[in-house]
């Protein structure tokens, strides 16, 4: 018990030497770590951030524009599944009245050849060329150059658009 007793005078004893050098509020604000601010610029302030905040969430997209973009769904979990499970019996139904390939054949509207030919084909390289990978920055140049002739010459543009051009 007389230990017990010793160990909470232990703590407040260096609760209260913990709290003696604690800086005072003054001290705090003379070193900017707290800020004075009267109501006003603190109203100000909220009313700034609220702003901002109204104009950030008139930018955020729609319900029927994320339900477009397949982000927010439009049905329950449940739902989805239900409707998969009547698409795959759907399909399970479909596929059972499927010919067969031998009606196929019958009907002679597929064909296999009795024999199969097989050859030797030689190995060779299937990548493209791509000859832009080559160009230097001065053929570059000429080509930006050739391009920006053309579209200013023989280029047909709109009344309308002239001044959005060069």
């Amino acid at each position: 018990m007389e230990q017990k007793l010793a160990l909470t005078a232990a703590r407040k004893e260096s609760l209260n030497l913990k709290l003696s050098l604690r800086p005072d509020r003054q001290e705090l604000i003379n070193r900017n770590i707290l800020q004075m601010q009267s109501e006003n610029e603190i109203k100000e302030s909220r009313e700034a951030i609220g702003a901002r905040l109204i104009r950030r969430l008139s930018m955020r997209p729609t319900q029927e524009e994320l339900e477009d973009r397949n982000i927010l769904k439009k049905q329950s979990p449940a739902e989805e599944k239900k409707q998969k499970e009547e698409k795959k019996r759907y399909l399970l139904r479909k596929l059972s009245f499927r010919p067969t390939v031998e009606e196929l054949k019958e009907k002679k509207i597929i064909r296999f050849n009795d024999y199969i030919e097989v050859t030797q084909a030689h190995d060779y390289d299937r990548r493209a060329d791509k000859p832009w990978t080559r160009l230097t920055p001065r053929d570059k140049a000429a080509i930006r150059k050739e391009l920006n002739e053309f579209k200013s010459s023989e280029m047909a543009v709109h009344e309308d658009s002239r001044h959005l051009t060069r």
